[in-house]
């Protein structure tokens, strides 16, 4: 039939012949139907990534520029960078409080007591020291108290290094000031004045700039900045939030501390977010002094996300978060885009099923104006397993995959009903293995690599389908504890190079080629599985929801004479040994008997307007079991397939690819018609932490290695 191709699947390991044969199917297969004819929808779905900051991106790390290499290779669109939380230098700009004419400087004492502080007064000399105390000090500058551990030469010792100089440079450990507490970890803070009086701020992109500049340079195309770490001095906190000293340390406790901004009017808050932008929009900005501060960078910056995972930090709600959506969009406009050019991208959020939020922040009456841009509203989706180092538990990732794609779909609803222009971007999407950060986990096999790529490439056909506009895979690099780099585990199962080299691995691969095959505008044609070897006269069918269950009989005068189970809904168990869940819809049985009884072929949606809703937000599935009156039958399979396959055409209606996924650890061996000679695009476990295989396909018979992703350059058959 013109349009239709018919793809053979099974579970064998089968090695391809060495020459081009066309081949038969095999007498036992599952059958893959592709009719090119067909199509079910247009793809609007852009695959990309997101870099969160890390040390090891830094100009320091031995592996920097091999890692920006990897990055700039793959060309991108929407790629997503992030400055954030746990590295506190790495991410805020301003970490202190504008401070008047009192100039202080702060010490954690986590690297230990021995380092140096710096003071300047660049227009004249440090004239008087307010305070001092290399102890346990807390309070915030201008309002500093001693704690009960305290070296009482404090005040001489800096007054000494200082007074009178325009720069002093402080060395702070106990051989200066002695020990005045043993086995305490000791801060050290300072406040001193300038002559004449000068205002002082803490603006610091010494370290930010670097990598944020290897960035950019690394990514030509659209990008989606998100410094997603409010400082914490703009959020009222019990005590001074202390950071580290060591841009490459993690902050202990957390630094995202407070609820309620110290301004509630946000003014401050866009004013810091504002100049942030303007530092590399706009070649700087000036302080909350009215000092100008010169960059000289002017990037093209076309989206700004607003804050990550903002139900953890800071706690918000959704109103509390709409609020600060707004001021941030106010801040930026004021001081760095008067034009309006800048789209902004808000919530990102990090659970699940929080349909509130969608509906609150998607309303535009529930912001400050009707203004306000609702250009992209992002939220994640990380898998998970029961075990980290079995592979058979990686199959449970398409399982989780399946319940995000049913929970996309209510959130396309929330969206077309309140703001139909709104995209929908899942910017973190991967798999965090169970023990992912701690120190004593042991490490994954590398078919992980091939599982969680696997799981990214099935998601992108799935969502591609329903239209989501943005898929970003997370995150470049992760790593395990690296001990000669005094680093701790931060997500290694995440990660998309190899921490020792900045190569990819299999989920960068997997990303690489689907850039390099699929675009914004793809045909995505009708392509079903159905079981075509002949059974017995009693066959089985399972999908999930929203797919279509096909049933026949193979002999042309046999009808469905009986309908042995059926269930919509959690189904347990196995073809002929089905039960029902603790979800079912109770006229499961009643209306596939309606729509097959006495016919030789039927079909049924899967789908809550056929059978009713009998358990709001959860994943179902359609289970069958049919009785032919004579002969053999069988039922689709649709997306539960052991393999996952979806036909594309280009926009012109050429370029025919078929992408396949398999979501097992074992072999599965394909018989596609056409394939002989058909050009391949292999990622799988045989070269995990090499670039894709490109071959030609010696035989219709095509084989994948367990969690595998093929896509095959087809001719229409």
């Amino acid at each position: 039939m013109a349009g239709v191709l018919t793809i053979l699947v099974v579970l064998l390991a089968l090695t391809l012949s060495a020459s081009v044969n066309e081949g038969n199917p095999l007498d036992t297969t599952s059958q893959v139907t592709i009719d090119w004819n067909t199509v079910v929808a247009i793809s609007n779905t852009t695959t990309t990534l997101q870099v969160v900051v890390n040390p090891l991106l830094r100009r320091e790390s031995p592996v920097h520029d091999a890692m920006f290499e990897s990055l700039a290779a793959l060309q991108a669109d929407y790629t997503r960078y992030v400055p954030w939380l746990p590295y506190p230098k790495l991410a805020v700009a301003e970490l202190d409080p504008p401070s008047g004419t009192a100039l202080c400087k702060m010490l954690s004492g986590e690297e230990g007591n021995n380092q140096t502080v710096t003071l300047s007064c660049a227009a004249g000399k440090i004239s008087k020291v307010d305070f001092a105390s290399f102890g346990t000090p807390t309070g915030v500058c201008g309002d500093f108290v001693l704690g009960k551990c305290h070296a009482q030469n404090s005040s001489t010792v800096v007054s000494s290094y200082c007074l009178g100089k325009s720069t002093c440079t402080i060395p702070v450990n106990v051989n200066v000031f002695g020990e005045p507490c043993v086995n305490v970890v000791k801060q050290f803070v300072v406040q001193v004045e300038c002559d004449p009086p000068m205002n002082h701020t803490y603006w610091d992109f010494s370290v930010i700039d670097p990598m944020t500049e290897d960035f950019m340079r690394a990514t030509p195309n659209t990008r989606i900045i998100n410094f997603s770490t409010i400082p914490a001095w703009l959020y009222k906190t019990a005590s001074r939030v202390i950071y580290p000293d060591n841009p490459d340390r993690e902050a202990s406790p957390g630094y995202t501390q407070g609820t309620d901004l110290v301004d509630p009017t946000g003014r401050d808050l866009g004013d810091y977010y504002g100049r942030l932008v303007s530092w590399y929009t706009k070649g700087g900005f000036t302080d909350e002094y009215g000092v100008e501060h010169k960059s000289n960078h002017s990037y093209d910056i076309q989206y700004w996300e607003c804050l990550n995972e903002v139900e953890s930090e800071h706690r918000n709600s959704p109103e509390s978060y709409t609020k600060v959506y707004d001021f941030m969009v106010d801040g930026i406009r004021r001081h760095a885009d008067p034009d309006h050019q800048i789209k902004f991208v808000g919530m990102a959020l990090e659970g699940h099923h929080e349909y509130n939020w969608y509906n609150y922040f998607l309303n535009i009456s529930n912001h400050a104006s009707p203004d306000i841009p609702l250009d992209i509203v992002s939220f994640h989706f990380y898998a998970s397993c029961s075990s980290r180092t079995d592979p058979t538990a990686y199959q449970q990732f398409f399982t989780r995959a399946d319940s995000f794609v049913e929970e996309c779909k209510e959130i396309i609803k929330i969206r077309d009903a309140l703001s139909p222009h709104t995209l929908l971007d899942v910017d973190e999407t991967g798999v965090i293995l169970p023990g992912d950060n701690s120190p004593s986990a042991p490490m994954f096999p590398l078919v992980y690599y091939n599982a969680a790529g696997a799981m990214y490439a099935y998601l992108f056909g799935r969502l591609a389908e329903i239209g989501v506009e943005i898929l970003g895979e997370s995150q470049l690099v992760g790593y395990p504890e690296l001990p000669e780099l005094n680093l701790q585990p931060q997500f290694p199962s995440v990660a998309m190079l190899n921490w020792t080299n900045g190569l990819g691995n299999a989920r960068y691969h997997v990303l690489k080629v689907l850039i390099e095959n699929f675009k914004v505008g793809d045909k995505l044609v009708q392509t079903s599985i159905t079981d075509s070897t002949p059974q017995n006269s009693t066959f089985c069918g399972y999908l999930i929801n929203e797919q279509v269950m096909s049933m026949q009989c193979y002999d042309q005068n046999a009808t469905i004479d009986d309908i042995l189970f059926a269930s919509y809904g959690t189904v347990q168990g196995s073809c002929g040994n089905y039960t029902v869940g603790t979800c079912n819809a109770a006229n499961s049985t009643a209306i596939v008997k309606s729509a097959c009884l006495g016919k030789r072929s039927c079909t049924v949606d899967a789908d809550t307007p056929v059978f009713g809703d009998p358990c709001y937000g959860t994943v179902k599935y359609l289970a069958v079991e049919a009785h032919c009156s004579s002969g053999q039958g069988s039922a689709s399979g649709g997306a539960t397939s052991s393999v996952y396959a979806q036909g594309f055409t280009a926009t012109d209606g050429t370029n025919h690819r078929l992408l396949l996924v398999n979501k097992t650890p074992s072999n599965a061996s394909i018989f596609v018609k056409g394939a002989a000679g058909a050009w391949a695009t292999i990622v799988d476990d045989t070269r995990p932490t090499g670039p894709a295989i490109g071959v030609k396909l010696p035989s219709n018979t095509v084989e994948m290695r367990p969690y595998s992703v093929f896509i095959i350059q087809l001719q229409q058959q």
